[in-house]
């Protein structure tokens, strides 16, 4: 997908087209609407596009006709040629029913190429760089990532080698490394002083201090987890909410409130809920070792996880016994794929950085590493 250049990067992209249409045959125009519609599809899809305004030419028998069109453009990087030839085929036959159309033209053009600075290729794999910022990345570094991208992109986190704070210049310098390669970035430092300053990776160090109380800065929570976020589409761990819907009772039908996701269709709620009761059962594994029991209660108040010393409540209005029973049913599953290794790794990445797995694991180390005495809990985030 990159190479490297003597002129810098290189992005082997391919360049979509789709002929869209602005009225029927009986020059009929098409509402706003549905024409808003085909491009929020696109960009939902893909991240953006672009459009031109085209008029086609055409002769049937002795008649002459004319269409106003737009063309819509999409840049795809060439690795997803399968996965998007899928998407334009889909578009191509839902737009031709919509727009009642004998034809919609598609086209593509491979082995088109993006030039690339530095930086911008760092941005996008994700890294936190500021574009005049300079990298004293060297050519083997730069082809070291090019060369693993695929990994690197689908990296939840880095290793953090230094993270220096000069109050006097007002800035924070963050040294990582990944891949053996190493990033630096400087941050403008506008933050209290008395404010405790962590990588998004050491945020367990904040919770063994005597810190608590002073203000917590994070630096590089995008780049440690939200970024699988931006780059992939949702993924579900055991379910999207639609594999729910046979327990959604119409829309009049009471809706279950989440704590921080408020009130969600019973088929939200279950898939939503579920998620975050893996995570919180992936924590207390990690923290209490193979050999520990993790055991877990769900009722009309929400649900209650349990290992050794420490418990994980995670509250919610759930008076239905259908829908206890449902989440428990739903939360088995999710265990058991967790622990043969089947989940998706970019859903459970997702699912993680949604449920603050990081902060959430940190706090319960802190209460242990402190010595904390009887039961911590830990309410939904």
């Amino acid at each position: 997908m990159y190479q490297l250049t003597e002129n810098g990067i290189e992005k082997s992209i391919e360049t979509w087209r789709v002929v869209v249409p602005l009225h029927d045959n009986d020059k009929k125009e098409f509402s706003k609407e549905l024409i808003n519609s085909v491009k929020t599809r696109i960009v939902k899809e893909f991240g953006g596009l672009s459009e031109v305004n085209v008029v086609g030419q055409w002769q049937y028998g002795s008649e002459s006709f004319t269409d106003r069109n737009i063309q819509i453009i999409v840049d795809v990087p060439s690795k997803e040629h399968i996965r998007t030839t899928a998407f334009f085929l889909n578009l191509k036959e839902s737009l031709r029913k919509e727009l009642k159309q004998h034809k919609v033209y598609v086209t593509f053009e491979s082995h088109a190429s993006e030039l690339l600075s530095v930086n911008e290729f760092l941005q996008e794999l994700g890294f936190e760089v500021t574009s005049e910022q300079r990298q004293s990345l060297t050519q083997n570094d730069i082809q070291t990532l090019i060369e693993q991208s695929d990994s690197v992109q689908k990296r939840l986190g880095y290793q953090t080698l230094s993270l220096t704070r000069n109050t006097v210049l007002k800035s924070i310098i963050w040294e990582r490394e990944i891949l053996g390669t190493k990033i630096a970035t400087r941050i403008q430092d506008n933050y209290p002083v008395d404010a405790v300053i962590l990588s998004a990776d050491k945020l367990e160090d904040y919770f063994k201090k005597d810190s608590f109380g002073k203000p917590l800065i994070v630096i590089g929570d995008y780049e440690y987890q939200s970024f699988i976020l931006d780059k992939e589409k949702r993924r579900h761990i055991i379910g999207a909410p639609n594999e729910f819907s046979e327990y959604d009772q119409g829309d009049e039908a009471p809706k279950f409130l989440h704590e921080w996701h408020g009130f969600l269709k019973t088929s939200e709620f279950i898939s939503t809920y579920v998620e975050e009761l893996l995570v919180n059962y992936i924590i207390l594994r990690e923290l209490r070792g193979e050999q520990e029991m993790v055991t877990m209660s769900v009722g009309p108040d929400g649900a209650i996880q349990h290992s050794g010393g420490l418990l994980i409540h995670c509250p919610a209005h759930i008076p239905d016994k259908k829908v206890q029973t449902a989440i428990l049913d739903a939360f088995i599953k999710a265990k058991h794929r967790y622990e043969a290794g089947t989940i998706d790794d970019i859903a459970l990445m997702q699912v993680k950085v949604l449920n603050r797995y990081t902060e959430k694991k940190a706090l319960l180390v802190g209460y242990r590493e402190a010595n904390f005495q009887g039961i911590v809990g830990i309410g939904g985030l």
